[in-house]
């Protein structure tokens, strides 16, 4: 027996099998109060039409189905282009052909597979062998060969779609140790041990989130196929969130180590961890979505939030400099964003502005949750959006903005943006003003991709607002009838 047959024989013995439901269901929790909260606000736009629901749900499809092939190194993208794309903004399609020749078919082979998988899920009957096998067709439809590293080192082979794989497919993991997945004459039984435990009872009743966790886990844990498991994985546990809230589970690219970190976690025995990184990329994606939805209820996109905390160091482990810092952050970023919506309406009749100045030392009302972002610990920081119009309809609105901090800082916590009375002498947090809101893990390393595009969007809406506002005191000094 050669030295590589060993190594090959080795590795095959080495395979852990992926646990039952029931065992992986016991070791494993979802948070359901957070998530029902989040599909609370989700839900709560009856009054919308089809159009813009479907609009809303192929942002996200697009997104998910662009990245997961840059996840697997198919190509490379940056949060910018994914949103261009997903957006279908002016020129995306010569920045995806400015990629390569070939990332448009892969994209679009990808946003078949999201199409196959919501046709799968708004079927009655569990999910098949069959449904996997014709999934992995129709990911991999656009790619014609995969990576093999053999003893004279690497070269491309065709790749066989639809089939389970011929050859053993074990990798080095990113640490350089040998990973092993299923052999080849355990796989079939493997997999069909995998869609037994999907048509459990337990599993069927169990929450989205931990059905589409346990089988993106289970089938990565046996690599069926010779290429594109990732994203026959990904694609497949969108099947469970496309059945519970018409949505895929949307990974981005810059998501890529912390989903390895959570993969990895679950093959040391902790599948907490990959459920929970699952829970977040799915409120990720309900988050982009309620985003599109609020700002279809104005005349132009919508809103959100921030989030930061109170103390030096703070209960979420944060340095309070690190926190102010970030509120700053994303004050100059709402300013930004509003900046370029103004611009792009500012004409002979009409000029407006966002800006900020030092309003002094105020009081305010103490709020339990939050404290406002000061300069120098005692000047409030006050953010102003003006509009005004020309003679001879010389109309004025002014909205006064302050930012809330959250004292305890968890990464969960949210900044609040949120409109302030004109009269600075007493400032207070109303809950029913709120403005934006954003939490600090979308600040904190660094501005997520997500807060980027919703902060965008919420720029737009905001200022969407101001002008119907304005349009009405208008027609009133012009005398003219709405």
């Amino acid at each position: 027996m050669s030295s590589a047959e060993t190594n090959i024989h080795v590795l095959d013995a080495a395979y852990k099998p992926f646990p039952t439901f029931a065992e992986w269901a016991s070791r494993a929790s979802v948070d359901t109060v957070r998530w029902d909260r989040y599909n609370a606000s989700l839900n709560g736009h009856p009054d919308l039409s089809p159009e813009i629901l479907k609009r809303a749900r192929e942002i996200v499809k697009r997104a998910a189905a662009l990245d997961t092939g840059a996840i697997e190194g198919l190509y490379e993208v940056d949060r910018g282009f994914t949103f261009t794309v997903a957006l279908e903004t002016t020129a995306w399609e010569l920045k995806l052909a400015e990629k390569g020749e070939n990332v448009r078919s892969l994209f679009e082979a990808q946003l078949h597979a999201y199409d196959y998988v919501l046709d799968l899920a708004t079927k009655a009957e569990p999910i098949s062998e069959a449904a996997i096998r014709k999934l992995h067709e129709v990911v991999c439809s656009a790619q014609l060969t995969y990576r093999v590293m053999t003893a004279i080192g690497p070269q491309e082979q065709e790749l066989t779609k639809g089939r389970y794989k011929v050859l053993p497919n074990h990798v080095r993991t990113r640490d350089g140790l040998d990973h092993s997945y299923a052999p080849v004459d355990v796989t079939p039984p493997e997999m069909a041990r995998l869609v037994s435990e999907m048509r459990t009872k337990a599993f069927q009743t169990a929450h989205p989130v931990l059905q589409a966790a346990y089988a993106h886990y289970g089938l990565v844990v046996i690599h069926p196929f010779a290429d594109g498991n990732g994203r026959v994985a990904r694609a497949l546990a969108s099947v469970f969130t496309y059945r519970a809230i018409s949505i895929p589970i949307m990974i981005l690219s810059e998501h890529k180590n912390a989903y390895l970190d959570s993969l990895e976690a679950a093959d040391a025995g902790k599948p907490q961890v990959f459920v929970d990184f699952m829970m977040v990329r799915s409120l990720d994606t309900i988050q982009l979505v309620e985003e599109s939805l609020r700002g279809a209820h104005m005349p132009t996109p919508e809103s959100g939030a921030a989030a930061i905390n109170s103390l030096y160091i703070t209960k979420g482990g944060y340095e309070q400099a690190r926190v102010n810092e970030a509120g700053s952050e994303l004050a100059e970023l709402i300013l930004a964003e509003l900046g370029k919506s103004i611009s792009s309406v500012a004409g002979p009749n009409l000029n407006g502005q966002a800006n900020f100045f030092v309003a002094g030392s105020v009081g305010n009302t103490p709020n339990p949750t939050h404290r406002l972002l000061l300069r120098d610990d005692s000047d409030l920081i006050v953010y102003s959006l003006e509009f005004h119009t020309s003679a001879p309809a010389s109309a004025r609105l002014d909205r006064k903005y302050a930012l809330w901090l959250p004292k305890d800082a968890n990464s969960d916590d949210d900044m609040l943006f949120a409109r302030i009375a004109d009269n600075l002498a007493m400032v207070t947090l109303d809950m029913n003003k709120i403005a934006f809101s954003a939490r600090i893990s979308d600040l904190i390393p660094a501005i997520s991709g997500v807060l980027q595009i919703r902060t965008s969007i919420f720029a737009d809406r905001l200022v969407g607002e101001i002008l119907a506002e304005l349009k009405l005191l208008v027609q009133q000094a012009l005398h003219v009838q709405p």
